[in-house]
């Protein structure tokens, strides 16, 4: 069903196109000149107010503010981030520590032990 109604869409995009070419008040040429035109003078006055956006911040005291936010926010950023790379290794650390605990051998001879009668009846 989708397929379908991409083969629609493409068609009558087909048709559309081929009629307004037909029905054009100008020719290819001229439109293609006109479309190239006004493309340029959109991309120009986009330009022109990226400048003036640009300036208003250089002469402003917006950018200097803005840059020492920016600046603000990274420092506390590296903070965080050691304290916790800090806090990760002491307890990789800790956990190492623990492990190390668990591990040890059990003693085989229980001579060295207070109390080695066990009931096993009470289990």
């Amino acid at each position: 069903m989708k397929r379908n109604n991409l083969m629609y869409l493409l068609a009558g995009t087909g048709v559309g196109a081929a009629v307004g070419m037909l029905f054009a008040p100008r020719g290819g040429q001229e439109i293609r000149n006109t479309l190239t035109t006004r493309a340029q003078e959109g991309l120009d006055a986009i330009s022109q107010k990226v400048d003036e956006g640009r300036r208003y911040v250089q002469e402003s005291d917006l950018g200097r503010r803005a840059g020492e936010t920016i600046r603000t926010a990274v420092e506390r950023g590296k903070n965080v981030t050691s304290i916790g790379r800090e806090r990760l290794n002491d307890s990789i650390e800790a956990g190492k520590a623990k492990y190390n605990e668990a591990i040890k051998p059990v003693p085989r001879n229980f001579s060295d032990e207070e109390d080695t009668d066990f009931d096993v009846s009470s289990f």
